[in-house]
């Protein structure tokens, strides 16, 4: 869900404060979701968490992790929070821009559709930083999501890693903000995100509300 960031110093810092420690307990219950965090979102790495990402790096050299459940990593977090309230598919890169090579840092941005719960179909707009530490990739992004005149913006985190395959899921968290009432629904609130692309280009950003 990629999924997609002063811009590192962003308020994401007030999402650990929040949340205490329930997101970690539950990220470690489970045993196939590692530590995440993007939107926005994000090709290859489009997120957010939210959240799409595109590696850097070489994919050999990240491949090297054993097969990706999605469906299980899904059932997981549904068992838990219900159904996903936020959805994104179709995810286009808009730009990139290598920040650094040591470490290897990219800046990407994108824009994609998704459908929110009780909101309708929305567009969301991102900008993300990815860092690559083989074999994981980890990004923290900000962005905004928009529905005609209304407008929520996020900040969000995730990392992840290629699986054997080829195969990218990234897992984290996103930080909505509104004043619009339209969307005052998701004001302060925190989602949790998965972002999925497979080999055949195919990819996803499911979100649930922490409630």
């Amino acid at each position: 869900m990629s999924y997609k960031y002063s811009f590192i110093s962003y308020p994401l810092l007030i999402i650990p404060i929040i949340m205490g420690t329930g997101i970690v307990l539950i990220f470690q219950n489970s045993t196939a979701i590692e530590a995440s965090a993007t939107t926005l979102t994000q090709d290859n790495s489009n997120i957010t968490t939210s959240t799409p990402t595109t590696a850097a790096a070489n994919t050999s050299t990240l491949n090297n992790t054993s097969y990706h459940d999605s469906v299980q990593e899904i059932n997981k977090l549904t068992s838990v929070f219900g159904l996903p309230f936020y959805e994104l598919t179709d995810a286009k890169d808009t730009g990139k821009e290598v920040l650094n090579i040591d470490p290897q840092q990219t800046k990407d941005s994108y824009i994609a559709q998704g459908n929110m719960k009780e909101i309708g179909n929305v567009t969301e707009y991102g900008t993300y930083i990815s860092t690559y530490s083989s074999p994981e990739i980890s990004s923290m992004g900000k962005g905004m999501i928009v529905q005609n005149d209304n407008v929520a913006t996020f900040t969000a985190e995730d990392t992840g890693k290629y699986d054997s395959e080829g195969n990218l899921l990234l897992k984290g968290t996103m930080f909505f903000q509104s004043d619009d009432k339209k969307m005052e629904s998701i004001d302060g609130k925190v989602g949790l995100h998965l972002y999925w692309k497979d080999t055949n280009g195919t990819d996803w950003t499911k979100t649930w509300l922490w409630k």
